[in-house]
């Protein structure tokens, strides 16, 4: 049975001009041409967004660093924050219209006009703070999210799923002292890849603590390593919660053909990881999932996961 799968692109996410860089405009373009070949844009709902109204960004990040941003775009200045941060000026737009893109996914999504969305959104989101730019990454668009859905949306247990390779340090950091948005984070050791957090022993402080969830894995695991901990550990705690809508940073750079990490995965097995959170928002949160790119820099790769990943959205007897 198919189902009504939001796709949210627009062509303004190409216009965040990064030069050599590996988060760069080629993703989408890539992307987005092979599914206008193989046909797969005409069985989604394809949606363009709006730009995030600053309210919404600032649930998360500080009006100064907001405008900080701005100013630098303004200002034509080659990076933000960090050398890996580059910037166009045209940055500061495209950022807002990511988020907004996910602000109107979230918001479809939980009054029923869609069942699913993915959000085919550059520049990425998790590694944003509060008041810093880093892993090229400027406004926090799953935690932009998160926040709204709680805030505006009245949903109490908010699960968001990190499966990127890298440690999704500033949506942890924007909700590990709350309890209705449970964060977790399977990831590459960070001990051997950026940005160095997300270590077991990270699971939140006072009223959240235990609703933050850090699984680092060694370098070169594959497919058997990573579903034995998914089936065996993540996936019980996520049925323990019950979360009431599923945000997913669908970042694909653990694929064994990632050039910025170490490890060995397959389009299996993330496949295997959305199957079963499909059937876990079919069973408490009314089917609710919106998925947020993140990272995945062979473009191939990229290709086939995300493919890969809308096809099951779209289909419901792959539960």
């Amino acid at each position: 049975m198919s189902t009504k799968t939001g796709f949210y692109y627009d062509s303004i996410y190409l216009e965040h001009e990064t030069g050599q860089h590996p988060e760069n405009a080629e993703r989408l373009r890539y992307l987005t041409a092979s599914m206008e070949n193989n046909a797969l844009l005409s069985a989604l709902t394809h949606l363009r967004p709006e730009p995030a109204k600053l309210v919404d960004i600032q649930r998360i990040h500080e009006p100064k660093y907001i405008e900080n941003v701005q100013r630098a775009c303004d200002a034509n200045l080659p990076y933000i924050g960090t050398v890996d941060c580059a910037i166009s000026p045209q940055t500061y737009e495209v950022a807002l219209n990511a988020s907004g893109a996910i602000l109107q996914a979230v918001s479809q999504v939980a009054d029923g006009e869609l069942d699913h969305a993915f959000c085919a959104v550059r520049p990425p989101g998790h590694h944003a703070e509060k008041n810093q730019a880093l892993g090229f990454c400027y406004f926090n668009n799953i935690a932009v999210a998160a926040a709204y859905l709680t805030q505006r949306q009245g949903f109490k247990r908010v699960l968001i799923f990190d499966f990127d390779v890298h440690h999704g340090n500033g949506t942890q950091h924007s909700f590990e002292d709350r309890e209705d948005i449970f964060f977790a984070s399977i990831h590459q050791d960070p001990r051997t890849c950026y940005p160095g957090t997300g270590f077991a022993s990270e699971i939140g402080k006072g009223a959240g603590r235990g609703y933050t969830l850090n699984i680092p894995v060694p370098p070169f695991s594959g497919d058997e390593e990573y579903l034995q901990i998914f089936d065996q550990f993540i996936l019980p705690k996520f049925i323990e919660y019950q979360p009431d809508f599923i945000l997913l940073s669908a970042g694909f750079d653990a694929h064994r053909d990632d050039p910025l990490a170490n490890q060995n995965l397959s389009v299996a097995a993330f496949d295997h990881m959305l199957i079963a959170i499909k059937k876990l928002a079919s069973q408490f949160a009314q089917g609710r999932i919106v998925s947020i790119l993140e990272g995945g820099y062979d473009y191939e790769a990229l290709r086939d996961c995300v493919e890969s990943h809308l096809e099951i959205l779209l289909d419901d007897s792959k539960m």
